[in-house]
């Protein structure tokens, strides 16, 4: 969803209704200021026209909004919100480090619309200790993929694990099936994951007994399990099941590598994959596009044997953000804009973009995903496993956040590497997590 649009800006003018003679009856309309992310392709047309029809209902409030490119709206809106003068709505999750600003502003009694309406999960990813911040215009997934064609061509079972889920040890065994060479004579693997980040070692975690990196006892990266999920991906890396050069693979590389047939199973992906999937196939055979056509088939992340699978996802909606010197009709004001663009109709066509789950009833009842059938079993199956936000405190959370930035993403680098071994990773976040900075 980080890969669809640049950023752009479209700003309402502020109308101004001035009597003829200049008479100083004049009046202002209330602008509410929204910054929002291309969430995808359609995403910024039907914004503004959402907009349109807003304003036309609710004259006295005027909406500028801004699209913030996903490569550097995070940092902007973080200037923003520490200099004290944030948007009044944001798109995004709830997070400890917005809360401690003081400037999130709790939803709880002023909503107007029915939360019944709203998937439970959804609404708790927009909750911060038991108060509300935001609604969430979707709930996403990060799940992995494989490529169809080959997984019949090795006689593997996918709709099995789409229904059951599968063991580390049994993805181990099908993925040790796609190591060899494919057709145009380029190396194949049986696994495929951007290595730049730290996503890897967080499914894994998650799906070894280690739901949340932190808790109000503190770090939990600090024993036996996240050392099996480091030993498990450096056993995939040398033996050949991963490329060894993981750690250059971002998201794109990793894409492409899929679609030339050099992957049997990849990560991470989202259920719009299969959208994507069948677009460039059509591409194909239009002859814009030159390639070799293929399925995507939507995987549960796998378990270690004995451990609760566990579905990598959230919500992400907007929030609401008071400036300083906002009077309480302006925070009602822009209260309305955010039941608006978080509203049944715009829940239904983002979920249906995206072949998300549709969170919102109404929603539910007139838009569908473009997914495969059995595509839609398992992303249905996946979206009721989603965990529940991590209940810690908001300081926590902040200091959660700067662990994995500071600590967890440079130690997996290494890692993935080769430069540090799953021993020396351990005591690294051992180490880390008796810092004063990440102590409760």
């Amino acid at each position: 969803m980080k890969n669809l649009l640049g950023g752009s800006v479209f700003t309402g003018m502020m109308l101004v209704a001035l009597t003829a003679c200049g008479g100083d009856d004049a009046e202002k309309q209330d602008v509410v200021k929204v910054w929002t992310y291309p969430v995808h392709g359609e995403y910024e047309g039907e914004l503004k026209e959402s907009i349109e029809e807003f304003e036309k209902e609710n004259p006295s409030i005027k909406v500028e909004y801004e699209i913030l490119s996903w490569a550097e709206g995070l940092q902007k809106f973080d200037i923003a919100l520490n200099s004290g003068s944030p948007p009044d709505l944001y798109f995004g999750r709830p997070l400890g480090k917005y809360k401690e600003t003081g400037l999130l502003v709790p939803l709880d009694d002023k909503l107007s619309i029915d939360l019944n309406d709203y998937d439970d999960i959804a609404l708790d990813h927009m909750t911060l200790e038991g108060s509300m911040y935001g609604l969430p215009l979707y709930q996403y997934l990060h799940v992995w993929g494989g490529n169809k064609a080959l997984l019949e061509e090795y006689g593997v079972d996918y709709e099995k694990i789409q229904s059951e889920g599968w063991t580390w040890d049994e993805f181990y065994e099908l993925a040790s099936i796609g190591e060899q060479e494919n057709d145009q004579g380029d190396p194949q693997y049986g696994f495929v994951f951007q290595g730049v980040d730290e996503e890897l070692l967080d499914h894994l975690a998650r799906n070894n007994g280690i739901p949340y990196r932190m808790t109000e006892k503190g770090v939990q990266w600090d024993d036996e399990k996240i050392l099996e999920a480091m030993e498990f991906i450096v056993k995939l890396r040398d033996d050949g099941i991963m490329p060894a050069e993981t750690a250059a693979i971002d998201a794109a590389k990793r894409q492409e590598m899929y679609y030339n047939y050099q992957a049997l199973f990849y990560g991470r992906a989202i259920p719009y994959a299969d959208a994507m999937v069948q677009l460039r196939n059509q591409e194909i055979q239009d002859g814009v596009t030159e390639g070799e056509e293929l399925d995507f088939v939507l995987l549960p992340i796998p378990h270690q044997e004995g451990q609760e699978e566990v579905a990598q996802g959230g919500a992400e909606g907007y929030l609401l953000f008071k400036q300083n010197n906002a009077d309480d009709a302006h925070v009602e004001n822009s209260v309305k804009v955010l039941e608006h663009l978080a509203g049944e109709d715009a829940i239904g066509k983002t979920s249906s973009a995206l072949a998300l789950p549709i969170i919102h009833k109404g929603a539910a009842d007139n838009y569908e995903l473009p997914l495969s059938p059995e595509n839609t079993v398992a992303a249905e199956r996946l979206a009721s496993s989603v965990l529940p936000p991590n209940s810690i405190s908001s300081e926590l959370a902040a200091k959660d956040d700067m662990f994995k930035t500071q600590v967890v993403v440079p130690t997996f680098q290494g890692l993935i590497s080769g430069e540090l071994s799953p021993e020396e990773a351990l005591d690294k976040f051992k180490s880390e997590a008796e810092s004063a900075n990440y102590q409760p």
